[in-house]
């Protein structure tokens, strides 16, 4: 490995190898961004709108990353959803998916907003991707903010 860092002890090489390591993460992240959240085609003009947006987008990103990290774990399909997403999120998905509020795996709620997305879910498919996924968010963050305007028209 080539590195600008100084690596004169085992201890340097193993710190130098940890941050390499972590690259794959960014780069996942990135892909995220750029392919799910589509972050590059953007077309703000101001920098100082643009920014806030990032932002905003960088949390979906980082929240699909962990949850596609957490669907690929052997626990995936006990786990509870809510250690990692949440309640509103996954009761308006469990009834769009289930008919009824019900609990969900990690493993549960990753297809069923991968299926909420288009994916089919068929035998020979692959994993969803970083675009099923946020056509999967996006729609699901669009029924929440619908629910969400229910809800404030009821009490108010």
């Amino acid at each position: 490995m080539l590195t600008n860092e100084p690596v004169e002890s085992l201890a340097d090489a193993m710190r130098v190898i940890g941050w390499y390591e972590t690259r794959w993460v960014v780069e996942e992240l990135h892909k995220a961004m750029k392919t799910g959240c589509r972050i590059e085609s953007l077309q703000f003009t101001d920098i100082s709108r643009l920014k806030p947006m990032i932002g905003v987008l960088s949390t979906v990103a980082v929240t699909l990353l962990n949850l596609r990290a957490a669907s690929r774990r052997p626990d995936a399909r006990t786990r509870r959803a809510t250690t990692l997403l949440s309640k509103d999120y996954i009761e308006i998905l469990s009834i769009w998916r289930y008919g009824r509020i019900r609990e969900l795996s990690i493993q549960e709620f990753f297809y069923a907003l991968a299926r909420l997305g288009g994916h089919q879910n068929r035998r020979g498919d692959k994993r969803p991707g970083w675009l099923i996924l946020w056509r999967g968010w996006a729609t699901l963050q669009a029924m929440l903010d619908g629910v969400e305007t229910i809800r404030h028209k009821r009490c108010g």
